[in-house]
């Protein structure tokens, strides 16, 4: 069977096309759904975590100016500063009892608010270890309402109770929310809910200690889980934390089908631009095979007919859109006829030659692969291979994340000139002070990263972290400028733990801008 060599090319070109589109359409599409998943371990779970230490920040305040307050009473008044202090936290009241928990005195707020005794059978109190300010759980019997209180006892055996009024915690939670029902809940220690969406839950305070997520905030945990939520009667994906100072447990739950519903949305774009893309290969492959096959073709028709020929050939045809290869195709048969090309010694000499520029251009495409052009320091994809080598391997190592102080200042003070002469001054700086092990790389931009593969040890990285810093920090005489930088440092040390080289890289990327938002030259290694 014989087939024009048009169309033959055109299913080459389209076979071509069409397999790393279908695989890239088909591995993407798989991972869709991994992704969200990720998304939601990653950005859920760091929310959680700025949720409980905001609850955290707020009840150490709430409790020392509780405790303050009530050490500065005075003839049963308490000190002015602190009544806006008090109001500031959410205290409504507080009242003073004596040591068989009978009031004697509201000295702030309503006095209706406070309960008349502390040991009564349908409102008790736990009297018990009350040195200490702390929160109770939320208190729900004999009361309109629930209400979560602050008790002490001080060195006087006076017992303070303030009622709370959960509006910050309300504030935190209604603040989250994202996608069609993702939403943050709040429960006390008890698993008590502060603050939910459902506002019959938070006005009955409703206890979800039988909910496995709870279960593990109740027992100080945090993570990532999934369970079935009786609030809108879906499988959910949460990510959860507990607040260190009250046990109280900050949860942040999305529903499953939102992800699996985000997921399909993108394959079903993935395999619209696969098949679009499937489309343009093709009417370009269609063009691009005439491109070629009509020259040829032209050319061919004029070969059989040149031994004949006692003259020299016709000038060939042009063409509406010629290619530099074609036209040189052309004058070459053009000038068969007028003249001897190439001996023997020529052409190989000429091969020699040809040989060795491919060798030589070789060995530079080789160095520009691996090594950035402005600092002459391994690049991202050398540093990335080298990462993955020790992981395929299992070894222990460390890694710094290197992010530089200021470095925009410089190049739109100096020029980008001298900012690429520092960053090759800060190379040729900490890669003087390596072992030969350890690889400086240029990561992008002004960050670098340095790969340890001998440091496990975290007071070793961190000291090397730290003489990293040092190096940076000297002046650096560029031209006829004396200039000086700093940089933050954010480590992580692979124990086996990080799945791949995306995950290591993160968590110290993660720990730099810690290392940046805590101020300029710092080093934090992360967990």
């Amino acid at each position: 069977m014989k087939l024009s060599f048009r169309y033959l090319l055109l299913i080459a070109m389209t076979l071509v096309a069409l397999v790393p589109i279908i695989s890239l359409a088909i591995w993407t599409s798989n991972n869709a759904i991994d992704n969200e998943y990720r998304n939601v371990h990653d950005k859920h779970l760091l929310l959680a975590k700025n949720l409980s230490q905001a609850l955290d920040r707020y009840s150490i305040d709430a409790l020392a100016i509780f405790t303050r307050a009530t050490d500065s009473v005075v003839q049963q008044q308490i000190a002015p500063q602190f009544v806006e202090l008090l109001k500031d936290v959410d205290v409504e009241s507080i009242g003073e009892y004596n040591t068989d928990g009978q009031l004697v005195n509201v000295l702030f707020g309503p006095k209706n608010r406070q309960p008349l005794s502390l040991v009564t059978t349908e409102n008790p109190f736990n009297l018990s270890q009350l040195a200490v300010s702390q929160f109770t759980k939320v208190h729900k019997q004999g009361l309109a309402k629930p209400t979560l209180y602050i008790i002490r006892q001080d060195h006087l055996q006076r017992i303070w109770l303030a009622v709370m009024n959960p509006e910050y915690i309300s504030q935190l939670q209604s603040a989250v929310k994202f996608g069609k029902q993702g939403h943050a809940a709040i429960v006390d220690h008890q698993g008590n809910v502060l603050a939910h969406p459902n506002q019959q839950w938070q006005l009955t305070s409703k206890n979800l200690s039988q909910l496995n997520i709870v279960q593990q905030m109740m027992t100080g945990h945090s993570g990532v889980m999934e369970f079935y939520s009786p609030a809108v009667l879906q499988n959910m994906i949460a990510a959860y934390a507990t607040v260190a100072t009250t046990g109280w447990g900050v949860m942040i739950p999305q529903p499953l089908s939102e992800l699996v519903e985000r997921a399909e949305s993108e394959i079903e774009m993935i395999y619209s631009v696969a098949f679009l893309s499937f489309l343009v290969c093709l009417l370009l492959s269609w063009w691009m095979t005439g491109l070629i096959t009509r020259p040829i073709a032209i050319l061919t028709d004029k070969t059989r007919g040149l031994p004949q020929q006692q003259h020299y050939p016709q000038y060939l045809p042009k063409q509406t859109i010629e290619t530099t290869e074609f036209v040189a195709l052309f004058d070459s048969f053009q000038q068969m006829s007028e003249e001897v090309i190439n001996s023997r010694e020529e052409l190989s000499q000429r091969v020699r030659d040809r040989t060795a520029d491919l060798v030589i251009a070789k060995t530079k495409a080789l160095h520009l692969a691996n090594h950035d052009v402005v600092t002459g320091l391994a690049n991202r994809l050398s540093i990335r291979q080298a990462i993955e080598r020790l992981l395929d391997k299992k070894q222990p190592f460390s890694i710094l994340f290197i992010d530089l102080d200021g470095f925009k200042v410089i190049n739109d003070t100096y020029g980008h000139g001298i900012g690429d002469a520092l960053l090759v001054k800060i190379g040729q700086q900490v890669s003087h002070r390596l072992f030969p092990s350890e690889i400086f790389a240029r990561y992008g931009g002004d960050e670098f990263v340095l790969l340890l593969p001998n440091d496990i040890d975290g007071d070793t990285v961190m000291a090397t972290a730290s003489s990293i810093l040092e190096l940076i920090k000297q002046p650096f005489q560029i031209g006829t400028y004396s200039l000086t930088i700093s940089a933050c440092i954010g480590a992580a040390i692979y124990k086996g733990v990080d799945s791949d080289t995306d995950s290591l890289i993160h968590r110290a990327d993660v720990a730099m801008y810690q290392a940046k938002h805590a101020g300029k030259s710092q080093v934090i290694l992360a967990d």
